[in-house]
């Protein structure tokens, strides 16, 4: 059960990884689309 929950503790702080990561793709891409105009 403690190796359980630790895992799903692991994979939410994963899935935030991956959130952030495509929040900050998705601004650079913006900003260098900005540049471009």
């Amino acid at each position: 059960m403690k190796i359980r929950t630790s895992i799903k503790r692991f994979c939410s702080k994963c899935k935030l990884l991956k959130r952030k990561k495509r929040f900050v793709i998705n601004w650079v891409f913006k900003k260098h689309k900005q540049h471009q105009k």
